[in-house]
């Protein structure tokens, strides 16, 4: 799960907070600032990208138009997700944590808990997967035929496994730059992380390139690093 940077709410012309009338207005902000990707399975949406209440509306009224409770998600995401009001502090959050220090991404898997975490770490981790279903692949009791985020993610990893293919064979600047520019059209940050885990000039790349990507979260051999003011 990509840590980003959501920054501080815009302003207008006069440097005033900008007003959303509907929260739904806060979309293309949003995509300014991280990107057009679902801020849990990391799918590149485009047009069908939802704002994602951190803290549901229904039961948080005053955070329904809220900058700092809003996120990007898709439809599997954000449904699965669902109306029930969450503690914030027994998840993480990709805005609030750097989730690049609690999830591990293995070939054709779906993410799971980094290892090393405490047993606290772990459990919250676990419940971050399961809040939005990030492990629903077919076989999960809960999976169903509608959602493809496994399928999508698994068409990602054979194409980021095949550009590294290509670029080991013809290293050149252009072809790592059509390399990234592949990776921010089709979205999953950290399966190009982890296709790309000992080549430190494409991750800080990779970091660099993701619009948003919480760049603090890293140090400068692209290792994951606590994150200022989070938890993990």
């Amino acid at each position: 799960m990509r840590p980003v940077e959501r920054g501080n709410c815009p302003q207008d012309t006069a440097g005033n907070r900008i007003p959303f009338a509907q929260y739904r207005d806060a979309r293309d902000h949003l995509i300014d600032r991280i990107g057009d990707y679902c801020s849990y399975c990391e799918v590149c949406l485009h047009s069908s990208i939802h704002v994602e209440h951190v803290r549901p509306k229904k039961p948080q009224p005053a955070l329904e138009r809220e900058w700092t409770n809003f996120l990007l998600a898709c439809e599997e995401c954000n449904s699965i997700k669902g109306a029930m009001d969450v503690n914030l502090d027994d998840y993480y959050w990709p805005d609030r944590d750097n989730t690049a220090r609690v999830f591990r991404y293995d070939c054709d898997q779906p993410p799971a808990v980094e290892t090393g975490l405490t047993v606290g770490q772990q459990a919250a981790a676990k419940r971050t997967i399961e809040l939005t279903g990030l492990d629903r692949v077919p076989g999960h009791p809960h999976y169903s035929r509608r959602d493809r985020r496994w399928k999508k993610r698994l068409d990602v990893w054979g194409v980021a496994l095949h550009a590294r293919k290509n670029l080991e064979s013809h290293e050149s600047p252009a072809l790592r730059d059509a390399v990234l520019q592949t990776a921010i059209a089709r979205g999953h940050w950290s399966v190009w992380m982890q296709v790309f885990h000992d080549d430190v000039d494409m991750r800080s790349r990779l970091i660099q390139w993701f619009q948003g990507t919480a760049r603090s979260c890293f140090d400068a051999e692209t290792r994951p690093i606590p994150r200022p003011g989070g938890r993990v």
